[in-house]
């Protein structure tokens, strides 16, 4: 796999990469969860809620093992390092898509119909972020001179998140509800988003470790 040629280095890579795969079905899981309660859908919402969780611990267990791994003495101890601090800020995406799942299942916030499209773009973009995420992990094991590529397609779709988080909260303030409402929607529209501001996280740090790399 590009420059790591250790058969224990490769093993440990494929955990990371697995750790990643399994939080792009809890994403996926919880696209299907935001849908079907904004589609007032809500005898399903506990169900794919415990999905949500179920992944987000099936991640939190491959994220252990690899770390586990490394502990074991393989690769260099500042990449070591450096990969372990990758792992541990992908882990946080994981950590937030379950604390909108909770939202949803425990709180039960009324979401206006109106602000339904916005909610679901919101959170493609967040998605799109971390897919670019993934492939810049890739890219650090495989070739270091396309990460730069996909650490802008991060940033770009971080930008476009905050955008979209700044016109629903505009609108959410706008709307003849409660305040208590307005201080309950506007913090799942931050929850949402803040996928997409770990997810630049991560990927900064990707890129610090790729030009260490080539230094």
């Amino acid at each position: 796999m590009g420059w790591i040629v250790g058969k224990k280095e490769q093993e440990i890579i494929k955990k990371v990469l697995e750790h990643l795969d399994v939080m792009s079905t809890e994403l996926s899981e919880l696209r299907k969860l935001i849908e079907k309660y904004l589609n007032h859908e809500f005898d399903e919402i506990e169900a794919l809620a415990e999905k949500v969780r179920y992944y987000e611990h099936q991640a939190d267990i491959a994220r252990r093992e690899a770390e586990t791994m490394m502990y074991s003495g393989a690769f260099l101890p500042n990449f070591r390092g450096d990969l372990l601090g990758i792992i541990e800020a992908a882990d946080k995406i994981g950590n937030k898509g379950e604390y909108v799942a909770d939202i949803l299942e425990l709180e039960r916030p009324v979401i206006p119909d109106l602000l339904n499209s916005k909610f679901l773009k919101l959170y493609d973009i967040c998605v799109e972020a971390y897919e670019a995420l993934k492939i810049c992990i890739q890219d650090l094991f495989e070739d270091l001179e396309k990460i730069e590529q996909h650490v802008l397609l991060v940033e770009q779709k971080e930008h476009e998140a905050d955008g979209v988080e700044r016109c629903l909260i505009k609108q959410i303030y706008r709307l003849d509800i409660s305040n208590g409402h307005k201080l309950q929607l506007k913090e799942l529209v931050r929850s949402i988003a803040d996928i997409a501001d770990r997810t630049e996280d991560c990927s900064d740090r990707v890129e610090i470790v790729s030009l260490k790399r080539r230094v």
